[in-house]
């Protein structure tokens, strides 16, 4: 390998001496680009980007037990529908087949002359606006239970004008319907309303008007000063015919 001579290796050092000065020149006078900072950015770091990922596993994780928790509620309640559907049926079912068989028993019972528990004659005939409890369970199909909503059903209404309100919604689920011919009523017993002095709360404490009928009855009065007779409720579009009729006996009008 041939050596540089004295010279070249002055000039290689000049070459190399002049490249140095002049990147340290170009160095000095370069001036970065000042970009802006925002003071309330928080500093970029590994820990907050790995806080950050977990947020977000966490909030995914969260959402996937949500919509799992919501399919296992519908389920449930899907199941528990279904559930209380079956038993109603079964219910209702046994109860239809008791009401039968104790309507079978008891008009077997009343065609051989049969009483339980006392001897009670075959045409007995109670009022239904007189009698106790103590009265009515003579009849075969009245229990004590029964017989204690027939009168606490008549203290509601103010009195039975017909036996035929034993078979009122309140009293359905008694099924007496074979026993109507048992009972009598003394209409001159009747607790009536006198609507003329009357206010819409005491009228709806009635079993046989709800609230609004019952207000529209004491806006009628207080147009008219006083009412003369139940004709002129049929005015009123939220009372039928038929609730007319119904309310008629337990009705006064006083002026």
């Amino acid at each position: 390998m041939k050596m540089l001579s004295r010279k070249q290796r002055i000039g290689a050092l000049l070459l190399l001496g002049m490249a140095m000065a002049a990147w340290l020149v170009a160095a000095f006078l370069y001036t970065p680009p000042v970009v802006p900072v925002d003071p309330n950015a928080p500093a970029p770091s590994l820990r907050r980007t790995w806080e950050e990922r977990k947020d977000s596993m966490r909030h995914a994780d969260s959402v996937r037990y949500a919509q799992w928790a919501a399919e296992r509620e519908q389920r449930y309640d899907s199941f528990r529908l279904a559930d209380s559907l079956r038993r109603a049926g079964w219910k209702r079912e046994r109860q239809q087949q008791y009401d039968s068989f104790r309507l079978a028993d008891s008009l077997w019972r009343d065609s051989v002359g049969m009483r339980f528990p006392r001897h009670v004659k075959k045409d007995t005939m109670l009022d239904l606006n007189h009698c106790d409890t103590s009265e009515l369970v003579f009849l075969r199909g009245i229990g004590p239970y029964t017989a204690r909503r027939i009168i606490a059903y008549r203290e509601e209404l103010g009195g039975y004008y017909s036996p035929s309100q034993l078979t009122d919604e309140p009293l359905e689920s008694l099924h007496l319907d074979t026993l109507l011919y048992r009972f009598t009523a003394d209409t001159s017993v009747l607790r009536t309303i006198d609507v003329n002095s009357s206010t819409a709360t005491a009228l709806s404490q009635h079993p046989y008007l709800r609230y609004e009928q019952a207000k529209a009855i004491y806006t009628l009065r207080r147009k008219r000063v006083y009412l003369l007779s139940a004709e002129e409720l049929r005015a009123l579009p939220e009372l039928s015919a038929q609730d007319i009729e119904r309310l008629r006996p337990y009705l006064r009008f006083e002026h």
